[in-house]
């Protein structure tokens, strides 16, 4: 029976064949140190927004996953600090002026 699909699987490298455990030991350090990085720089936004006063906040759209939402964001320091009111929404989306429609 032949199949329409195929798979093709190719590595090139420049170590022995059999020392593949070698690449993934090295990936997985390198992806550890990444990791440990990234928890790092998660502490020290962390630290520089609860340190902050929020003086001044805008409204922005920002992405979470596949969408994105609008939040009020303290200009200082990025951090997320509460969702808009409606109205608030209307003027910064420029439907304040519109009037709702009925559907026939």
């Amino acid at each position: 029976m032949n199949s329409p699909f195929s798979i093709s699987v190719s590595k090139t490298s420049s170590v022995p064949s059999g020392s593949i455990f070698i690449d993934d030991m090295d990936a997985n350090r390198r992806v550890d140190k990444l990791l440990d990085n990234r928890s790092k720089i998660d502490k020290e936004i962390y630290q520089i927004q609860s340190e902050c006063n929020h003086k001044t906040k805008t409204l922005r759209m920002l992405p979470e996953g596949s969408f994105h939402e609008v939040r009020w964001v303290c200009e200082d320091c990025r951090k997320k600090l509460g969702w808009p009111q409606k109205h608030e929404l209307d003027v910064f989306m420029g439907t304040e002026n519109l009037k709702p429609r009925r559907l026939q």
